[in-house]
């Protein structure tokens, strides 16, 4: 399994890399990068930064998040957690996906690996693992993955520039030890005026659920993610404005440290 893994990972790193082809050589590839805050009851407590790279047919999103968990003893528990997800330029719908995290002296990597029919999804610990090959559902896929809020500023920008009252979203929910493929649906709640930092911003105004959870979700005018809201835990996520400052490193939350997965 770990040959498999680092195999996959090299993949998509050099998918990543590469120059355009020949084909995609009249399309400069454009970068847009970001930051985003998570919040909890208003406290600062993740950071994650992002980057998404259009080589032409294929949009490369690049993102890394900081968190520091604190346990009911004080010992502090840092995380970090990076992703690379490769989609499909037109429509944002998956072509492959790798996360590997680090928490509590242990490495955890989580990739998922389509084809036209089927689809592999492996996990490795600290270098054992497996896989598991499942029937692909129909349509475009989107993945979520603990801790990575990036994911959602990608359902995001497929929204741009669509015109829908609800419509279906079809996910790939990576969980601990399973992988879990939801249908959600997304309802437009029209154009919203929303305070960030200290300005004020026209936004679009959307829900987001399935069976498990509910947000909310707004965005610009470029279907970029700006704020993401999970009115039951009173998580919120913030995009930082491009002209802010970037805020100080969130102070230590107390959590159970086995949460984070």
């Amino acid at each position: 399994m770990r040959g498999t893994v680092r195999v996959s990972l090299g993949l998509v790193a050099l998918l990543a890399l590469l120059p355009a082809t020949p084909a995609r050589a009249q399309v400069a590839a454009a970068v847009d990068s970001g930051q985003l805050v998570v919040f909890e009851n208003d406290l600062p407590v993740a950071t994650e930064r992002n980057v998404f790279q259009n080589l032409g047919d294929s949009l490369v999103v690049v993102a890394t998040t900081h968190r520091d968990f604190v346990d009911d003893k004080g010992a502090h528990h840092p995380l970090q957690k990076s992703m690379m997800l490769v989609v499909d330029s037109r429509d944002l719908g998956l072509i492959r996906y790798l996360s590997t995290q680090e928490f509590n002296g242990h490495e955890i990597i989580r990739g998922l690996l389509p084809s036209d029919t089927s689809m592999t999804y492996y996990v490795e610990m600290d270098g054992a693992g497996n896989a598991d090959q499942v029937v692909r559902p129909p349509g475009r896929l989107f993945v979520m993955d603990s801790q990575m809020f990036s994911l959602f500023d990608v359902v995001s920008r497929s929204l741009a520039q669509k015109t829908f009252t609800t419509r279906r979203v079809q996910l790939l929910a990576l969980q601990p030890d399973s992988l879990a493929v939801p249908l959600a649906t997304v309802t437009a709640l029209g154009a919203d005026t929303v305070l960030i930092g200290r300005a004020k911003q026209a936004l679009k105004h959307y829900a987001f659920e399935d069976q498990s959870a509910r947000f909310e979700l707004w965005s610009d005018a470029r279907g970029r993610l700006v704020r993401l809201l999970h009115p039951e835990s009173g998580m919120r996520v913030e995009r930082v404005p491009a002209t802010a400052t970037a805020p100080r490193k969130p102070p230590a939350k107390k959590a159970n440290a086995g949460t984070a997965h």
